[in-house]
């Protein structure tokens, strides 16, 4: 939709920057946590190599950890359980392994060391383009990594992912950044 390819090709900038807009408001206007999380790759490596780490867990793993972790902390706080529900990727398997490693000898690390108490079941993986909660969570993944990620060669492309990026980490979002 963004980029104005395939069926969006048809439909002017202006107005899928609107769509944008609507989209963001529909999701932070809902009573919903926001949990944006990301893992900077060559850093993890550094850190693992300089600190000898015994395992070195790719920075997808990581970053679903962190996300993991948070949930549940979310949960804890409101005195509410939580249940998982990922879009569909070629290695489900080993994150739901990952999952109920950690909730039988708890996440890796000391820090917010946990065993998930509050996240139900195993980890749900669905088709994104059959679930409109995970279409939402695409379009606000995508807005934080531009964000991040991405300088803007047209300064109105520039103010609008900012103006986007406002609008999510305002009250809804629950400890964004980037780890390490």
């Amino acid at each position: 939709m963004f980029h104005g390819k395939e069926v969006w090709s048809a439909v002017p900038a202006r107005a899928r920057v609107g769509l944008f807009h609507k989209v963001v408001d529909a999701i932070v206007d809902e009573p919903v946590v926001l949990i944006l999380r990301s893992v900077n790759e060559t850093r993890l490596r550094e850190r693992q190599t300089k600190n000898y780490y015994p395992v070195n867990f790719p920075p997808e793993q990581v970053c679903f950890q962190h996300i993991l972790q948070r949930v549940d902390r979310v949960a804890r706080r409101d005195t509410t359980h939580a249940l998982i529900i990922a879009d569909e990727r070629g290695d489900r398997e080993r994150h739901r392994e990952r999952f109920a490693t950690y909730q039988t000898e708890g996440t890796p690390g000391v820090y917010m060391h946990t065993t998930l108490d509050t996240l139900l079941d195993t980890v749900h993986f669905a088709p994104s383009h059959r679930s409109r909660m995970l279409q939402a969570a695409d379009v606000v993944a995508f807005i934080y990594r531009r964000f991040r990620t991405v300088t803007e060669s047209d300064p109105r492309a520039a103010e609008e992912i900012r103006r986007l990026w406002a609008k999510i980490v305002g009250q809804r979002c629950y400890d964004h950044g980037s780890w390490p």
